[in-house]
């Protein structure tokens, strides 16, 4: 008998996860007894089939949607000028391209993000797919509440699986001023593109902000080392557009959308 494999189907799956986590770490916290074959069992059954869950759940959601992630500093607020920026940076995508925006769904500049979709939406005519605007939120004990912009919120417990998460959803991504939360995002996808994990057309868009960071890293790894193994390749620089020119940004998204509309996406 063959099963077909829906998105909701796995989403179904993934939720069956987390909440047996949630169990186990419950009855830990509670000092109650835990069948301790069963779960050991049953962690490594998910463990074998995770991957291959996440990379379904990436496919059916990537031939349906095409969507941007927005990485910044949650300490920004809206008299900022990186915040302003933001707001209409994805005000800007979403009314030339009907893409999703995907943020951490907090304050500062994910919320800019968030609000910049919702203006826009404002002033569509809602025909075809409509937009959404999604919140990826981790538990943090000085941010139990999402902003007020976001059609979707999904929870995640760490922010290792908020980061896979994210990776999992996305088609392109642009980095505005942030701290290690923000620089762990950018190492990421800067990795990942790095070892081909992501398409090599993968839009990673940063703020000049980071330009001196990475240059300053580009320059102990591989000019430094002259006489030594580089630590990077001479081109990875390369994988990286840095620009604060909305026009320029917006410009760089619709091309990546089009591409997918020319597979089977859309």
């Amino acid at each position: 008998m063959s099963i077909t494999i829906t998105q909701e189907l796995v989403h179904q799956i993934e939720t069956l996860i987390n909440a047996f986590e949630c169990n186990i770490n419950e009855s830990i916290d509670n000092n109650r007894p835990i069948n301790e074959g069963l779960a050991i069992d049953s962690l490594e059954y998910f463990e074998k089939n995770y991957d291959k869950l996440v990379e379904i759940s990436s496919n059916c959601h990537k031939r349906q949607h095409f969507s941007i992630a927005i990485f910044g500093s949650a300490r920004l607020h809206s008299t900022c000028s990186e915040f302003r920026f933001v707001l209409e940076l994805t005000k800007s995508i979403v009314e030339t391209i009907p893409v999703d925006i995907v943020t951490g769904g907090g304050p500062g500049l994910m919320e800019a993000a968030n609000q910049g979709i919702i203006e826009a939406l404002k002033h569509q005519d809602h025909k075809g797919k409509i937009p959404q605007s999604w919140g990826l939120r981790v538990q943090l004990p000085f941010e139990r509440k999402g902003n007020p912009y976001l059609h979707v919120e999904k929870f995640h417990k760490h922010f290792t699986t908020r980061l896979q998460s994210f990776v999992s959803l996305i088609q392109g991504a642009y980095v505005g001023a942030g701290g290690i939360g923000t620089l762990l995002e950018l190492s990421l996808l800067w990795q990942l593109k790095q070892v081909n994990h992501l398409p090599v057309d993968f839009p990673l868009v940063v703020a000049p902000v980071w330009k001196p960071i990475l240059e300053a890293f580009y320059d102990m790894t591989f000019f430094q080392r002259k006489n030594n193994i580089p630590l990077i390749n001479p081109d990875n620089m390369e994988l990286i557009k840095f620009s604060d020119d909305i026009e320029e940004i917006v410009e760089i998204f619709r091309i990546a959308y089009q591409k997918w509309q020319g597979t089977d996406g859309g």
